[in-house]
């Protein structure tokens, strides 16, 4: 990793919203091509947070600034070229399932999606297995992503699986403090993924085995 994709790393997981656009122009004049700095150093430093977070060094706190400074080195790109989070690559619907409010690792998952070029559709908290379907269907979405923090609330994403109808369209990801690839096994969704960074790589490896 050189000195420039390493400073911007650094700025996400140091929270350093005053000097991370200075880090882009840096990088940027040196050669440092766009896709390096979303997928390399954005993607990376975002990774590095969620090791932290899982480690108990970072809280909610630190996640949500780190991941501000994330959405705002990205809105910057956005503005000094023609790289769109509306764009035309695959679409995905995520949402946190019914019965839980916890939204930050979602959050996070959307701006990561963002980034590498897929259009998301956001549902937001508490969200009904039904509408998850429905608007799937309306956007005719590749993947529905679904969250949950809470133990209790596991079984919900099943019953998105089981509305699902085991179609091959859409994929169905699951991901969440709690959730595990065995949970994953049992309830026959398509993919887990244990932070926003794998989140991503997760796709890209589905929608290569659909084109294979």
């Amino acid at each position: 990793m050189n000195e420039y994709i390493e400073k911007i790393a650094n700025a996400i997981v140091d929270m350093d919203e005053d000097n991370i656009l200075s880090y882009i122009d840096e990088a940027l004049a040196a050669g440092v091509s766009e896709d390096d700095i979303y997928n390399v150093a954005l993607s990376q430093g975002m990774l590095r947070v969620t090791h932290l977070f899982e480690e108990e060094e970072y809280y909610v706190s630190e996640v949500i600034v780190c991941a501000d400074t994330l959405n705002m080195a990205i809105n910057y790109l956005q503005q000094k070229s023609k790289h769109k989070m509306e764009s035309d690559g695959p679409t995905i619907v995520i949402g946190v399932v019914e019965g839980d409010l916890h939204e930050i690792g979602k959050n996070i998952v959307k701006i990561m999606f963002g980034a590498a070029g897929f259009k998301v559709i956001d549902l937001g908290q508490n969200v009904k297995a039904d509408e998850f379907i429905k608007k799937a269907e309306e956007v005719n979405a590749d993947f529905i992503g679904l969250s949950t923090m809470m133990t209790t609330t596991m079984p919900n994403m099943e019953e998105v699986v089981k509305l699902n109808n085991n179609k091959n369209k859409p994929l169905i990801i699951i991901g969440g403090g709690p959730v595990s690839e065995e949970f994953r096994q049992e309830i026959k969704a398509d993919g887990f993924s244990k932070n926003a960074v794998e989140a991503v790589e997760l796709v890209k490896e589905l929608m290569k085995r659909e084109l294979a």
